[in-house]
């Protein structure tokens, strides 16, 4: 068996909202090859579609669109790399300045997950 990195796209519908929202997810499958793992991620993303109630009181649900990539990973190990995207910003200040506020803030989210194990 291998290792497949697979994105499926899913939509998601509020019964609240008129604008509409897609959620990219990145997943491993592990398939005999890459036409078996275009499968096994199209029965992944149909098993994810879920319908769940947001804390004040809407439906929210996932439904899966497609799978639009797979790429083969080869063996798992530490720090391997599953996914890459090259950005050519027209900003670059702005850019640099929004990668370490999203740096920050995942460090903050991780500080206070800590405190509720």
């Amino acid at each position: 068996m291998k290792w497949f990195a697979v994105k499926l796209i899913f939509q998601i519908v509020n019964d609240n909202n008129k604008h509409f929202q897609f959620d990219e997810q990145l997943r491993l499958v592990q398939a005999l090859s890459k036409e078996h793992a275009l499968e096994m991620a199209h029965q992944v993303g149909l098993m994810a579609q879920e319908n769940i109630i947001s804390q004040n009181g809407h439906t929210l649900n996932w439904k899966f669109i497609a799978v639009t990539e797979s790429e083969y990973v080869g063996e798992i190990e530490q720090g391997k790399e599953i996914h890459y995207h090259i950005e050519e910003p027209d900003n670059v200040e702005l850019y640099l300045k929004r990668v370490e506020e999203k740096a920050l803030n995942l460090k903050k989210i991780t500080q206070e997950n800590l405190i509720h194990f």
